[in-house]
């Protein structure tokens, strides 16, 4: 896709004409027996947002056409028919992973079919930024790649729009960069040219925030940047430029708190809107955000009359007054949306009262910001100590269906970031609310995006009687996880259980609706889980904690019914505490009484013997005896009891004592690429049957646990990351799923073996490819279903639809 004029639009049509076909190290037909060739269809596990909401835009004048931006997770559409966001770009290959952040979008006012959408996760990403546009709202795009980067998930995410359509001229589109100033297409973003005439390119990292044009008044467009004295305007369309006068350069001294210096000298711009009157009102705060914002400050300027005029909701005219003392900080100002019906009337959003008491509030005017009314405080039951939130029985879909997760119910002992209320009964009204929308064909629909999902109200009217509206959940469809654990026990109430980013995981005993994460004691990211092959009872997982403990480790838990209750190893294992960042790799005997624990510490000075092992649920750790290296490349038998498996720098180490000491082979006793180290997979049901996947390396295969190994599958096999799954029927063999290559010139894909690796069938295809995989986990107890997990866009899972043929278009949610 390096054209300037390639499309993407074509290859998705081809790639529809193609089926997966099965692959072998030959040109030749595969063996009748061989893996057969199936349809697939995709569908996500439902958890139902689970990421951070950037932005939300609705067309002017297309009712129902609006969608949302993530930083990690791309770009969704809202279908009214469905009544669920639906994702728009599953189809970015592996090698376009950093497209998968959405930085700005832009909808051009007078053709509602065109979408067009910035796409770049990160300014120091190797591979370039993109443009998507659509003239189907999203069902196709073409790309052509930017000549500058973006960055959806890096600092300064929460504020824009940076892309902007010229009512004036559909063609034409302007940009704000984050490193290389201001941009122009006239050609709807195949090419861009610098306008090099912009008087400050704020090339800092953050760069121009935003781009608005005036839709009553040709060549008048308005720009942000995140710089003191960044707002800027033309009236000639760009040929000319001048600073706004009257903007804010110095803070108030009366706003700041003693001994707390802002961390700029002036107001930055964040967001702004053009009212139908002609009023721009902009959010300013001392940090680009979405975190460590210590002040802001609200104001609107009169485009006409060139006055601005202090708007900042504060003790003097808003209701109910503010919540005393507030703590530090007081935070700054981001998200504002205008009602369509009326200039006069908006909300806006305060950014980053953490931790409270006085969290972030949402406020809404009538007046044009004379007087305010607090919706958050309003929405929340007294007694909540200034802890603004929703009654937990309003976390849930329109449609009642429960969103469990968003509780947070944990109190002090979550470990997490900032998304907990410390009020039992309450969901934290909302942290990162810097999306906010008034729905312009209904000014009391109300939505606002959070660090993890989107809330929603069609009752925003009954502020103004000083009534609480009812919220509800309108995230359905959004799947925003970074997975890094998944696990699938042979048997059980629950067929998956996920880890993930920043809301730890769930134990999924249903696929199609979302869970409750899992019970405490918790922490943020769930780095590992396991059970016990021949006591799935038991199951173990660990990850961040950040919470002290006096009676356990924070950072490993345990449970023997599983997964329902949990309880805290006796103590950490060496190299494991409680502020540990990564928690490595837990495996857990077949019968469930031995356990190891591979720790990758990132603070905390570790043991450099290897991993620790327990024989009484970490009362106590042993360090073992006969391992020359530290790693966390361990797993345990599924069959066999205390016995661990360790491949690091191409020694094989085997313990079957339940790790408390290793016997090793160097690779030129087992065969092994001498370079060899990855987790091992074991067998579900066959004792000392073990795989490796080596990367470009390949596929490896062991059936005597570790003696010696076999190179498996057709030459030019690449082994990202494997997996097992139930036999096919009439075989006694488990399937082999595999994300990576099954030959040199092919590619990078999900496939499936049904024959041992000796042939392979593409499960993917190139609509359902999600940037790629960041971990696979096949299912023992369903032919043909893995889970596939990605960094940001959820968890997918492919179950067969058919005999050959296409796959099922899209990928189902809830």
């Amino acid at each position: 896709m390096g054209s300037s004029n390639g499309s993407f639009k074509l290859r998705v049509l081809s790639a529809l004409l193609v089926a997966a076909h099965c692959i072998t190290g030959v040109a030749s037909a595969p063996p009748k027996h061989g893996t057969q060739d199936y349809s697939h269809k995709f569908s996500s596990v439902a958890i139902t947002g689970g990421g951070y909401i950037t932005g939300i835009v609705a067309h002017p004048t297309e009712k129902h056409l609006m969608y949302t931006r993530t930083d990690i997770g791309s770009t969704y559409r809202w279908s009214e028919r469905k009544q669920q966001w639906v994702p728009l770009t599953d189809f970015i290959a592996p090698e376009n992973v950093n497209w998968m952040g959405t930085e700005s979008i832009a909808l051009d006012p007078h053709h509602p079919n065109r979408l067009y959408l910035a796409q770049g996760r990160y300014v120091t990403d190797p591979e370039p930024a993109a443009f998507f546009v659509s003239d189907d709202q999203g069902a196709s795009f073409d790309v052509y790649e930017a000549p500058f980067p973006m960055g959806a998930n890096d600092l300064g995410r929460n504020n824009g729009e940076r892309l902007a359509v010229n009512p004036f001229n559909s063609d034409e589109l302007w940009f704000g960069t984050r490193t290389e100033g201001l941009w122009k297409s006239t050609d709807r973003a195949k090419t861009w040219k610098n306008v090099t005439n912009y008087p400050d390119a704020a090339g800092d990292g953050i760069g121009i925030l935003f781009v608005v044009f005036d839709p009553k008044n040709k060549g008048t467009i308005y720009v942000g940047a995140n710089v003191p004295n960044g707002l800027y305007y033309t009236k000639d369309n760009g040929a000319t430029w001048h600073s706004i006068p009257g903007q804010p350069s110095a803070w108030d001294p009366e706003l700041l708190d003693e001994g707390h210096e802002p961390a700029s000298t002036a107001p930055l711009p964040m967001r702004a809107v053009l009212a139908s009157n002609g009023v721009l009102y902009v959010t300013f705060a001392d940090f680009p955000g979405p975190y460590a914002i210590n002040y802001g400050i609200f104001m609107k300027y009169n485009t006409k009359t060139q006055i601005w005029t202090d708007i900042t909701p504060g003790a003097t005219n808003t209701y109910p007054a503010p919540f005393k003392p507030q703590s530090w900080p007081p935070g700054g100002f981001c998200g504002i949306s205008v009602d369509s019906k009326d200039p006069d009337t908006f909300v806006v959003v305060s950014l980053d009262r953490d931790p409270g008491p006085a969290l972030d509030s949402m406020y809404y005017s009538h007046d044009g910001g004379k007087t305010y009314k607090d919706v958050s405080q309003l929405s929340t039951p007294e007694g909540s100590g200034g802890y603004w939130g929703h009654p937990i029985s309003q976390a849930k879909l329109k449609d009642h269906t429960p969103v469990p997760w968003l509780s947070f119910n944990w109190n002090s002992q979550w470990g997490g970031y900032g998304a907990p209320s410390p009020v039992v009964g309450l969901a934290k009204f909302g942290w990162w609310m810097s999306s906010v929308l008034i729905y312009p064909w209904d000014s009391n629909h109300v939505m606002y995006g959070t660090g993890a999902t989107i809330w929603a109200t069609d009752e925003l009217n009954k502020v103004d009687k000083n009534k609480a509206p009812n919220w509800y959940i309108q995230a359905q469809g959004i799947e925003e996880t970074a997975v890094l654990a998944l696990m699938s026990p042979t048997k059980g109430g629950a067929n998956l259980f996920s880890g993930v980013g920043d809301i730890m995981g769930m134990r999924h005993v249903d696929l199609t609706v979302p869970q409750p994460m899992y019970e405490k004691p918790v922490f943020s990211n769930c780095d590992d889980l396991d059970y016990a092959g021949q006591n799935p009872d038991v199951v173990v997982r660990v990850g961040s904690s950040g919470i002290s403990y006096p009676d356990g480790c924070g950072s490993g838990l345990y449970s023997k019914d599983n997964g329902i209750n949990w309880t805290m190893f006796g103590q950490c294992p060496p190299g494991v505490g409680n502020q540990t960042h990564l928690a490595g790799t837990i495996a857990v005997d077949a019968s469930g009484k031995s356990f190891v624990w591979g720790s990758l510490p990132t603070e905390a000075p570790y043991n450099e013997t290897g991993p620790a092992s327990t024989q009484d649920y970490g009362k106590t750790w042993v360090v073992p005896k006969g391992l020359t290296t530290f790693t966390s490349n361990v797993a345990a038998d599924n069959v066999q009891a205390k016995t661990f498996y360790i491949v690091n720098e191409g020694i094989f180490y085997i313990s079957k004592d339940g790790g408390v000491s290793y016997k090793s082979s160097p690779a030129s006793k087992t065969g092994l690429p001498a370079d060899a180290g990855a987790v091992p997979v074991t067998s579900f049901d066959k004792a000392g049957e073990i795989w490796l996947p080596l990367g470009k390396s390949g596929l490896w295969h062991s059936t005597n646990f570790g003696s010696s190994w076999s190179r498996i599958g057709p030459k030019g096999l690449v082994a990202t990351y494997f997996t097992l799954g139930k036999s096919a029927p009439g075989r006694s063999n488990p399937a082999l799923f595999l994300w990576g290559k099954t030959s040199t010139a092919g590619p990078t894909a999900l496939f499936r073996s049904d024959d041992a690796g000796v042939t392979w069938a593409r499960v993917n295809d190139d609509t359902h490819q999600y940037g790629g995989a960041s971990i696979i986990q096949g299912d023992p107890r369903v032919y043909g279903r893995v889970y596939i997990g990605m960094f940001g866009r959820g968890i997918v899972y492919a179950d067969i639809a058919g005999h050959g043929g296409k796959n099922v278009p899209g990928t189902i949610g809830i």
